[in-house]
């Protein structure tokens, strides 16, 4: 039964505001955590139906190595509620020059990337070996006070100062910047980049959950619990009260409840011009607000197969002409460029073998879109055309072992996770913190200009790639407003 006040009140059991309200019940703080949703875990919710079990959309995690999901599951004391998994091996396909999508050869044991092997795969002469390998390694050893340095730069104005091979670009871009950022390596923040790339090829990349990501995030919800605090879920939050510049509780469909301190994973944008109404913020600020950019979106299908098809637990299909730009990409949405960039994959049966029913497999997959969830079916099926298309060259066997399958779009996305409130935005696949501007030193502050009000998730307060980036925030947020509570406490 939820008592009607807390210390702190959480908007969303996504994995900035379930892990932020783990962490603060686990340390004695009084705390509703608030979901619209059945499900927690937000963009990286899992879903069950029809014996089939996996995430609303693609998602990978990465880094395997000192990630953050372990640390606050342990933190919480409630590992045995999520069991991760490494498969350890992947299926990136290459598109190689005479037309034939070949797959990533394995890597050594006990190493992430052999660079010979990787650039034999990317068919990357010996005359151009030794400026590749430079890169890489100038890249995977950066340090972070010069890392530090590149938060005013793109990472397209980084790499074009090495002269590399197409194919290399377009690997390291559709990796990383067309895929675990979601936006062309013109827009993205540099340093948050490489800083992810060193993640991955130093720390490795694809650890999964046994039953989709959404256990995490379920397991910290159960945190809160157990330390003597509430979870509501189905429970959609309408208005963030304030009164006099000072937050004092929500208005949701259950009713009010009272808190001198809000944490909201809602997402900055929607937190700011709707939750709380900007009436109630400066101007200038709420114009900031307005021209944050969001990342761009996926959509893609959830196929399932009577038969399997592959072996590889997730994995990117790419070739040399996919990566994306923004030009490109605003010329693709008027029908004047090509929307066949890349294709990523996820294949929950393969690390879970209890995702599907024996002898069948489920495959889920991602292209790039724009982030609008009021797109129109033409402009969405011809965005998730293209990514089938990819689909069925690199899998020639794929089409004919569909049994059924499901396609999501931005508005899925919207309607399970964050509102539009700015137009052609709220599909998006992450967030915020991503692009040149908004990074670093000038990545958006956790704490609003209203007392009480705190912002946690991809947003504001993480660094890294998506669920990473979230729960990294959800540490930092609930330190600072532990901070803020004890303050409060010692000075009513």
């Amino acid at each position: 039964m939820a008592y009607r006040t807390y210390d702190v009140i959480v908007i969303g059991a996504g994995f900035g505001g379930s892990s932020c309200a783990g962490l603060l019940a686990k340390r004695g703080l009084k705390v509703l955590l608030v979901e619209k949703n059945d499900n927690a875990g937000g963009k990286a919710m899992s879903l069950s139906r029809h014996g089939y079990t996996h995430t609303a959309w693609v998602v990978i995690g990465a880094p395997v190595e000192g990630n953050y999901y372990e640390r606050v599951l342990k933190e919480l004391e409630v590992e045995d509620l999520a069991k991760l998994v490494v498969p350890g091996t992947q299926g990136s396909y290459y598109k190689t020059s005479t037309g034939k999508y070949v797959r990533l050869p394995p890597m050594p044991e006990g190493q992430a990337m052999d660079p010979n092997r990787l650039f034999d795969w990317l068919e990357i002469e010996e005359s151009a070996r030794e400026d590749a390998l430079k890169f890489f390694v100038e890249l995977t050893m950066m340090p972070p006070d010069k890392l530090s340095t590149l938060h005013d730069t793109s990472f397209e104005q980084w790499i074009t100062g090495y002269d590399i091979p197409r194919s290399l670009y377009a690997f390291v871009v559709s990796l990383c910047s067309d895929g675990l950022f979601m936006g062309p390596p013109d827009c993205v923040d540099a340093a948050e980049m490489i800083a992810s790339l060193q993640d991955m090829f130093l720390r490795n990349g694809g650890v999964f959950c046994e039953g989709g990501f959404g256990r995490v995030a379920e397991a910290y919800c159960e945190a809160v619990r157990r330390n003597g605090s509430d979870v509501l879920m189905d429970t959609r939050v309408d208005e963030i009260s304030v009164e006099d510049g000072q937050v004092t509780g929500i208005v949701t469909s259950e009713g009010a409840f009272k808190a001198p301190i809000v944490v909201s994973n809602a997402g900055l944008q929607p937190t700011v011009l709707k939750l709380a109404g900007e009436e109630h913020f400066d101007k200038g600020y709420v114009n900031y607000v307005k021209d944050l950019i969001p990342s761009w979106a996926l959509l893609g299908y959830r196929y399932f197969l009577k038969k399997p098809v592959t072996d590889a637990p997730y994995g990117v299909v790419f070739s040399n002409d996919s990566p994306w730009s923004l030009e490109r990409f605003n010329k693709a949405k008027l029908g004047q460029a090509s929307k066949e960039g890349v294709l990523y994959f996820e294949v929950p049966s393969n690390y879970d073998p209890n995702a599907a029913p024996e002898g069948k497999q489920i495959f889920m997959t991602g292209s790039y879109c724009p982030a609008n969830p009021h797109m129109g079916r033409e402009e969405v099926e011809s965005w998730a055309n293209a990514g089938e298309e990819i689909l069925f060259k690199a899998f020639p066997e794929f089409e004919g072992a569909i049994e059924g399958k499901h396609l999501y779009t931005t508005r899925h996305v919207s309607n399970l996770t964050r509102d539009s409130v700015v137009p052609g935005a709220g599909g998006e696949t992450i967030g915020l913190g991503q692009f040149v501007g908004q990074c670093g030193p000038t990545k958006p502050s956790i704490k609003a200009p209203i007392r009480g009000l705190y912002f946690v998730g991809a947003d504001a307060g993480g660094t890294g790639v998506g669920t990473q980036q979230a729960i990294e925030s959800g540490i930092n947020v609930a330190n600072v407003v532990q901070r803020y509570h004890q303050m409060r406490k010692a000075n009513p």
